[in-house]
């Protein structure tokens, strides 16, 4: 019985450890180097939206390859700087219409929706009619797809 009772306590402990394992992080740096890890990000992206070169050592000369903490941070500055210059390198489409994949877009393609119905129904110009169909604070997105794509079709 004593033995039963010791593997139940342990399948429950190890139970628990299980559900309360440390959260991971974004990379395997652990709370010790996570600011590290986390100032590689802020410089990586910094360089990389300014379309500098992929530099660690221009942030911290003392850069020790051997350094757990400076592994970190250049884990951090690439992850940062990839993200970046990928984001700077998007190009806005020709028609002027917001980068692909933002809220922005996402209120021009709506109004470009809307803009080539109302065409292809011969009804005039008027975005406002659609006013349930955006949130105010992107009525300029919505209304530049709804003319855009309202011209095209007309």
């Amino acid at each position: 019985m004593r033995t039963s009772i010791l593997g139940v306590l342990a399948a429950i402990l190890a139970g628990m450890a299980f559900c309360f394992a440390a959260p991971t992080h974004a990379s395997n740096c652990g709370i010790d180097h996570q600011k590290a890890y986390e100032a590689g990000v802020n410089d990586g992206r910094a360089d990389g939206a300014s379309g500098m070169k992929e530099k660690p050592k221009r942030h911290r000369p003392n850069l020790d390859k051997n350094s757990n903490k400076d592994q970190c941070y250049v884990e951090g500055y690439k992850i940062g700087y990839g993200n970046a210059s990928a984001d700077a390198k998007k190009e806005s489409s020709d028609d002027g219409a917001p980068t692909p994949g933002s809220n922005e877009r996402a209120y021009y393609d709506d109004g470009c929706k809307a803009g080539t119905s109302d065409a292809k129904l011969s009804m005039s110009m008027a975005y406002e009619r659609h006013s349930d169909s955006y949130d105010r604070r992107f009525e300029p997105y919505f209304a530049q797809g709804y003319e855009a794509c309202w011209k095209k079709n007309r």
